[in-house]
């Protein structure tokens, strides 16, 4: 089974998302974008309902800039790790 991240659950901060550093073939990345992701809630300047754990310009879903992660499916080995350890629970392994 391979992860598949749900964009609308994920809040992703360079800083604050662990599953980057703990991924052991590091095929988890951050990366900035210059538009939002679809659903997210561009003013919630990190209110109780986005969970990305960040303030103003840092977060990852609103302000000035927008990032998320990406999986590079070459290097995944499709452990699971980043399902279990994602603290939004934007990872589902299908």
């Amino acid at each position: 089974m391979k992860p598949k991240i749900n964009d609308k659950k994920c809040g992703a901060s360079k800083d604050s998302c662990k599953i980057i550093a703990l991924c052991p073939t590091g095929a988890i990345s951050y990366i900035e974008v210059e538009e939002p992701i679809i659903d997210k809630n561009l003013e919630c300047n990190c209110s109780s309902s986005c969970g990305c754990g960040n303030e103003g310009d840092s977060c990852g879903c609103g302000g000035n800039s927008y990032s998320r992660i990406v999986i590079d499916y070459d290097k995944c080995i499709e452990c699971g790790l980043c399902a279990e350890e994602c603290c939004g629970a934007a990872i589902d392994m299908i």
